[in-house]
């Protein structure tokens, strides 16, 4: 008994599915469909539209109300997106020019933040003079790698588009030989916000 209702409740599951067109339709997709007829149309009775005619002056009022805040909320100012680079402050980041002998910009990543207890591998966050995030940095020393180290950091701070992976002798904050692994938040062509 139990087989059997299963085997129902697949059938009527199959026939929801299933094109509930004929066969000769499925397979003949040119002829020509059946023309359809309306019903006349009666008018009806009175007592149904004195209720009709309520329902739409009712209806009237509440899309007047709706029309009225949507004129409101287009009259709203619209909020700048927050400022990133002061949230990375809030959050402890701190500027790398400000921590070592580095430029205030950085022609190639900007004006680059870091938080002092993650160096050297950061993350590095790199804004543009607007003060909106277009990369973060992990800076890997070569040694941890010959030393085939573990290494974590905290993640991206936004969607990546492209990653750019490159050596770097040095610098100041971190000295030693390295690797610099960008994450670019913008485009390619978005880059030259931060070229000069």
């Amino acid at each position: 008994m139990r087989n059997a209702l299963v085997t129902v409740a697949l059938v009527v599951l199959l026939g929801l599915i299933v094109d509930g067109r004929g066969p000769v339709a499925q397979f003949a997709p040119f002829s020509s469909p059946t023309p359809q007829t309306l019903a006349p149309a009666t008018a009806p009775p009175a007592d149904q539209a004195e209720k009709a005619r309520t329902a739409k002056h009712r209806g009237g009022k509440a899309h007047k109300k709706q029309e009225h805040r949507k004129q409101e909320e287009k009259h709203q100012a619209v909020r700048p997106p927050p400022n990133q680079r002061k949230i990375a402050e809030k959050n402890g980041y701190k500027r790398v020019s400000d921590l070592v002998n580095f430029p205030k910009f950085f022609p190639g990543l900007g004006i680059i933040f870091v938080k002092p207890d993650t160096l050297p591998l950061g993350p590095f966050l790199c804004f543009d003079r607007r003060d909106r995030l277009v990369a973060t940095v992990y800076m890997v020393p070569i040694q941890d790698i010959d030393d085939h180290k573990s290494l974590e950091a905290a993640g991206s701070s936004g969607p990546v588009d492209h990653v750019s992976f490159y050596f770097n002798p040095g610098h100041p904050g971190v000295d030693v030989p390295h690797y610099h692994v960008v994450l670019w938040h913008v485009t390619k062509k978005q880059e030259e916000r931060v070229a000069k």
